[in-house]
């Protein structure tokens, strides 16, 4: 008896063994676990798509066998893979195809953007439409109205967003085509910027770019389905490159989900959450789009919005603006107020809240957020749910009243992080509304979980330049905004992983480095605990690995 149980220990520590030989092995590093603050690691094991191990060079050399890659890290640092929860994932393609919007979050000047888009129109036929995404009017030296645009083509309509995504810029031509001229009224949370005289400028605000009809204007070309395919490949691909290896996608709509399901089928290695527009909440409800969750897709809520812009100096306000009202030239500019009324907003959370749904819902302005959390409020009051985890997007102007409801509710707020790119816009809410703006310190004093997020294509995607931002909270001028909510390197790396994964409730596989994990890692070449936080965005990202596998090396 006892040689059959010496045997079969035997048998069990040597199947034992096998089963935690590694397939790849980091060793000879940095690895900041996140486990706790400051813990750090030499080592780690990765079997399949899961972590098995951490520690030091020693024990994780046990796992290691003649199939095993191993990497040599040579002192290099290793953090989990960047969730970036909030973006906007588009196709990319080449800028001379008729179907290829132009980028404008680099033009630094009203003269180089008016040739970009004569260039453009050199190459597109008349009367198809000319759009772009991204500009900043502070680095044109101003917004480009529609006699700037003129100057780059009358014959075609121009159409150019904003870096905030929700303003616009058009052009005569697309003013005309659309019957937009001095007597058309501003619609419920929307407004068209005008001359002295009345005449719409070309300044487009919030909802009224709903006036532009496609129908008006010659159609352009549309990609085929493998070149959208393709496109939308590129553009995770860019992501890998930048640390990322988790977006949530808010504003999927049925047809880009189709693309998300192929991406998936095909294995591509990159996870996705994907929140509905609340247009397609009956689809969601009825099951004709299906909730689900899987290792690299999950489709759980739904994106709503009520309220408007930060930086597009929109969102709506108790106090006004520190700025003339150029309509009045008083201070009495509080934004445009929500479409949606209070009991509109109430029904509409309740509907989402009672179907088990999870919602992430974009609101900037102090007086829009109270108004979201009162109807999450009521919709819980009236129906108890646990551990919905519904989120406020942005939540970006606070005060201390907002962050107690969030915390005994159980909100999560998802934070901007791009006062190093947008920073100049923001000067407007003034030294008090600043000092509690995307909030962190605050937040995490408060033990409140809260994540970080790019908007991308608002702002920069790439992981180091947002944790830069997020530490640094330092605009282009080299202005400091709200310094009492900077926070430690460590705290803001968490924010966009273990917390990311909390807005998904993907804590328990993913964002920590731990045995049972998925192994979503990234290798840098500097520690950005150590760097000096004004270079924390000049860190570059070596290498991506998704569920254990190489999905991104640089190269050198």
């Amino acid at each position: 008896m006892k040689y059959f149980l010496l045997v079969l220990a035997f048998s069990f520590s040597f199947q034992l063994s096998r089963a935690q030989t590694a397939d790849l092995v980091l060793y000879k590093g940095n690895i900041i676990t996140l486990q706790s603050n400051g813990q750090r690691e030499e080592a780690v094991a990765i079997k399949g798509e899961q972590i098995i191990a951490t520690g030091s060079n020693k024990y994780i050399s046990q796992f290691i066998t003649a199939n095993t890659k191993v990497i040599d890290l040579e002192g290099r640092t290793v953090i989990p893979g960047f969730n970036d929860v909030h973006q906007h994932p588009y196709p990319i393609y080449t800028w001379d195809k008729p179907y290829a919007d132009l980028r404008l979050d680099t033009v630094s000047s009203m003269r180089s953007l008016i040739e970009l888009i004569r260039r453009k129109a050199s190459i597109t036929p008349k009367g198809m439409l000319i759009k772009g995404i991204g500009y900043n009017e502070l680095k044109l030296g101003g917004q480009p109205i529609r006699d700037s645009l003129d100057k780059a083509t009358t014959n075609h309509p121009v159409l150019i967003v904003h870096a905030s995504g929700h303003l616009a810029a058009v052009n005569s031509m697309m003013l005309d085509i659309n019957n937009i001229n001095k007597d058309t009224q501003d619609p419920p949370g929307g407004a068209f910027e005008r001359y002295k005289n009345g005449i719409p400028d070309g300044i487009i605000k919030e909802s009224a770019r709903k006036a532009f009809k496609s129908s008006n204007i010659i159609e352009t070309p549309k990609p085929t389905h493998a070149e959208e395919l393709e496109g939308y490949r590129k553009y995770f691909l860019q992501m890998l490159a930048g640390g990322l290896t988790s977006i949530g996608d808010c504003g999927t709509n049925p047809e880009k989900l189709k693309i998300y399901h192929e991406l998936a089928e095909e294995k591509f290695p990159f996870r996705f959450n994907l929140y509905i527009v609340v247009d397609y909440l009956d689809q969601v409800i009825s099951g004709k789009i299906k909730t689900e969750a899987s290792p690299y897709l999950r489709v759980a809520g739904i994106k709503m919005f009520h309220g408007n812009s930060l930086s597009g100096k929109t969102c709506w306000l108790y106090d006004p603006y520190e700025m003339i009202n150029p309509n009045t030239n008083q201070k009495d500019y509080y934004g445009i107020p929500p479409a949606r009324s209070q009991e509109s907003l109430d029904s509409l959370v309740l509907k989402i809240h009672t179907a088990g749904l999870q919602i992430a819902c974009h609101s900037n302005g102090d007086r829009e957020i109270d108004m979201l959390i009162s109807a999450i409020e009521k919709a819980q009051l009236s129906f108890p749910k646990k551990d919905l985890r519904h989120r406020i997007e942005h939540c970006s102007v606070t005060n201390q009243s907002i962050l107690d409801k969030i915390k005994k509710d159980q909100i999560i707020p998802v934070f901007h992080s791009y006062i190093n790119e947008l920073g100049g816009q923001l000067t407007v809410y003034g030294s008090k509304r600043l000092s509690m703006m995307m909030p962190t310190k605050t937040a995490l004093d408060m033990q409140i979980p809260f994540a970080l997020h790019s908007d991308f294509p608002i702002s920069r995607y790439e992981a180091m330049i947002r944790l830069g931002s997020a530490v640094n909270r330092t605009t282009n001028e080299g202005n400091i905004l709200g310094p009492d909510q900077r926070i430690e390197v460590e705290d803001a790396i968490k924010a966009s992983t273990i917390n990311a994964a909390y807005t998904s409730h993907e804590e328990n596989v993913k964002g920590t480095i731990k045995a049972g994990q998925y192994a979503d890692l990234v290798i840098l070449d500097k520690d950005p605990v150590k760097i000096e936080k004004n270079k924390i965005q000049t860190i570059q990202v070596l290498t991506t690995i998704v569920g254990g596998k190489i999905a991104y090396e640089k190269k050198y």
